[in-house]
């Protein structure tokens, strides 16, 4: 997660040029949305369809938020102001960019469209479908995961540990996001690179308020 500002930079450009292509060339690339929706599907194993629902849950906006002010109020605890902060304003940031994003681009979810849900009450608003909400605030989660991991966890087998799955469990719930019909791929690729855009904008902001006294090492 250490980066220098150089390529802090390349990584904001070239995630946010990625994202731009797809939302230009969305509905040209629908046909290698259904061949890869095809190909995740093409084995029907038993309880997949219940699993998939279940891993999905976990990028829900409450389960999100219940896990960011955790976060947050952990390293208030700790006094790492800056660090609570940069958690709080990555995953509300994203919540708040997704929105716009879905509103301005209004791409119809596959199937039936469905009304926007917020802690589990159905808003008369349509909820679109580009970009994955769901993927967008996982890959978010797991990048402060990591992020925070890199800066303090000491033990190299811990830490490896904790980014192995950080990098895990974002990729399974986005795939689990196309499995149940909620998205086409185009929706997740989509939301992991505005998700990296925007935590690295943030990132490259917050690294000057980022105390070097801070970044010391926990023993586990």
């Amino acid at each position: 997660m250490e980066f220098s500002t150089g390529k802090q930079k390349v990584i904001i450009v070239s995630s946010l040029v990625l994202f731009l292509l797809l939302a230009i060339f969305r509905e040209q690339l629908i046909h290698m949305d259904e061949a890869i929706y095809s190909w995740l599907t093409a084995y029907e194993l038993p309880g997949i369809f219940s699993i998939m629902e279940g891993l999905t849950e976990i990028g829900s906006g409450e389960m999100i938020l219940i896990i960011t002010f955790i976060i947050a109020a952990i390293l208030a605890f700790k006094r790492l102001w800056s660090y609570a902060f940069f958690s709080l304003v990555v995953t509300f940031g994203g919540i708040f960019i997704n929105l716009a994003l879905k509103i301005t681009i209004q791409r119809g979810r596959p199937g039936e469209s469905r009304d926007l849900e917020v802690f589990g009450h159905s808003l008369d608003l349509t909820s679109y479908s580009f970009p994955s909400g769901h993927s967008m605030r996982i890959v978010l989660l797991a990048l402060i995961l990591i992020f925070l991991a890199v800066h303090f966890i000491k033990s190299k087998k811990l830490k490896t540990i904790t980014v192995v799955l950080c990098i895990a469990l974002p990729l399974l719930v986005c795939v689990s996001r196309v499995i149940i019909g909620m998205h086409y791929f185009t929706d997740v690729l989509a939301a992991a690179f505005v998700a990296i855009f925007w935590f690295q904008v943030c990132y490259l902001f917050f690294t000057e308020r980022f105390s070097s006294k801070t970044r010391v090492h926990q023993r586990y």
